[in-house]
C-alpha cells in the first residue's frame, strides 16, 4: 500500500503526437509511475499527421488503445474543462483527476468560419479522413480552401488521384509569406504543372450545397466542384485554460525553454504551445515532428527528475506532387537575409538557407536532399552550441 501511494502520478492530456510520443517514452523509461492519458476524441489515439500525407489510405494512424493498456498506460475518454493547480486536479466532463505531474498536450481545433458546414470536409479527425476517403473516390471535381501544408498537401493528392483540382489560398502567392520567394516560385510551378489550378487572394463568402456544390469568392467568383475541402488552419484547444495563468495572449500554452510552464508541476508539449526557441525568439510549430520531439524530451526530464533547455530546432517536411519539402529551424523570411542555391538532381528543386547577423538560423530544401543535410547540421549545431539562460 506505501509503495502504491509513493508512485508518482503523470497525467497527460491530449493523445496526439505529443500527448502519445511522451506517454509511450515516459513508460519506456520508468517502469513504476502511473501514466494516465485523456483523449477526447472517441476513436482510439492516433497521429493526425498522416490524415494529409496519406490521403491514399496506406499506413495506418491508429496507435492502438491494447498497445497502451499492454505498457501499462490508462486511457480515460473524456474532456478537459479546467484544471486546479494549488489542488493539482485536472478537472473533465467525467469528473476530476489528480495528478503529480501534468503534461499539456490538447492540440489544435480546426477554423470554422460562417461558410463551413457539413457538406464541407475538413481533416482533422480519422472520421472526417474516412469520410473524405468515400468523397474522393466519387468525385470528378474539386475546390481546396486554405493555402497551408495541409490544404497544399491535400489538392496535390487530389489531382493525383485524378480530381480536377482547384486550390483557393488567401496569400497573393503561394507560401510566399511562409518560405520566401524562391520556394513560393518553385511551389507553384509544381502545383500549376501538375494541373492545380491556383486561385491566390482568393476569400470564400459562403458555400452553397449541391450536386455540385458552388463556392462563392468575394470577388464574384463562383467555382462549382462534386467535392469541397478546407484546410484553413486551427487554433490552440486551450480556452478551458483561461484561468490556469499558462495562457500566452495568442492562446498558446507559454512554457520556458525547458518547456515547462510557470504552474508548478506543468509542462507542455504540441502544436498548441510557444517556447523559448534555440536562438532566444519565442518559436510555435504546427508539424507533428517537433510535437513528437516535445513529448520526448518531456519524457526524458519526466523520469531523470532534471529541467533541461529543448534545443533542437523545429524540423517539418512535406510532400507535393513527388518533391520532397524539408525544413528546419527558424524560417521566417520576414526578419531573415535568405541565400538561395538552385538544385542539380533531375527535379527542379532549390536550397534556401535563412541567416540572421549572418548566422545560419534555418534551411528548406526542396528536391535537394545533400544541400538540406548539411544546412541541417550547421543549423542543429549551433542550436546545440547555444547557451538559453
Amino acid at each position: 500500500m506505501g509503495s502504491e501511494l509513493a508512485m508518482t502520478r503523470t497525467l497527460i492530456v491530449g493523445a496526439g503526437a505529443a500527448g502519445l510520443t511522451c506517454a509511450k517514452h515516459l513508460r519506456q523509461l520508468d517502469e513504476t509511475r502511473t501514466i494516465t492519458v485523456l483523449d477526447k476524441d472517441p476513436d482510439v489515439p492516433y497521429e493526425r499527421p498522416p490524415l494529409s500525407k496519406a490521403l491514399s489510405g496506406a499506413g495506418s494512424v491508429s496507435a492502438g488503445t491494447d498497445e497502451l493498456k499492454g505498457a501499462g498506460i490508462d486511457v480515460v475518454f473524456g474532456t478537459a474543462v479546467g484544471v486546479t493547480v494549488a489542488d493539482q486536479l485536472l478537472h473533465t466532463s467525467g469528473g476530476d483527476l489528480g495528478y503529480d505531474e501534468l503534461v499539456l498536450a490538447p492540440g489544435s481545433r480546426p477554423h470554422r468560419p460562417s461558410w463551413v458546414s457539413e457538406e464541407v470536409h475538413a481533416l482533422h479527425s480519422l472520421d472526417d479522413s474516412r469520410r473524405l476517403r468515400q468523397a474522393v473516390s466519387a468525385a470528378g471535381s474539386a475546390v481546396v480552401i486554405g493555402g497551408g501544408f495541409v490544404g497544399a498537401e491535400l489538392a496535390a493528392s487530389l489531382v493525383s488521384a485524378g480530381v480536377t483540382t482547384t486550390f483557393v489560398f488567401r496569400e497573393d502567392a503561394l507560401f510566399r509569406n511562409r518560405l520566401g520567394q524562391a520556394a513560393s516560385d518553385l511551389l507553384t510551378r509544381l502545383h500549376t504543372e501538375a494541373g492545380v489550378r491556383l486561385i491566390p487572394n482568393g476569400t470564400v463568402a459562403d458555400v452553397q450545397s449541391g450536386h455540385p456544390a458552388q463556392v462563392h469568392l468575394t470577388d464574384g467568383t463562383t467555382l462549382h466542384a462534386d467535392l469541397v475541402v478546407a484546410g484553413i488552419g486551427s487554433h490552440p484547444d486551450t480556452a478551458w485554460l483561461g484561468d490556469s495563468g499558462v495562457l500566452a495572449d495568442d492562446d498558446t500554452i507559454r512554457t520556458d525553454a525547458c518547456l515547462h510552464t510557470s504552474a508548478p508541476g506543468v509542462a507542455a508539449a504540441g502544436d498548441s504551445v510557444s517556447w523559448t526557441g534555440f536562438d532566444g525568439s519565442v518559436m510555435r510549430s504546427a508539424h507533428w515532428t517537433t510535437a513528437r520531439s516535445h513529448g520526448r524530451h518531456i519524457a526524458i526530464d519526466l523520469a531523470a527528475g532534471t529541467r533541461t533547455p529543448f534545443l533542437e530546432p523545429p524540423y517539418f517536411w512535406s510532400m507535393q506532387h513527388g518533391s520532397l519539402l524539408q525544413g528546419i529551424g527558424h524560417v521566417d523570411p520576414q526578419i531573415s537575409e535568405i541565400e538561395v542555391l538552385e538544385g542539380t538532381g533531375p527535379k527542379p528543386g532549390l536550397l534556401a538557407r535563412y541567416l540572421i547577423d549572418g548566422e545560419l538560423v534555418g534551411a528548406v530544401a526542396i528536391n535537394h536532399p545533400q544541400g538540406f543535410m548539411a544546412a541541417r547540421a550547421d543549423v542543429e549545431k549551433h542550436a546545440a552550441s547555444t547557451l538559453i539562460r
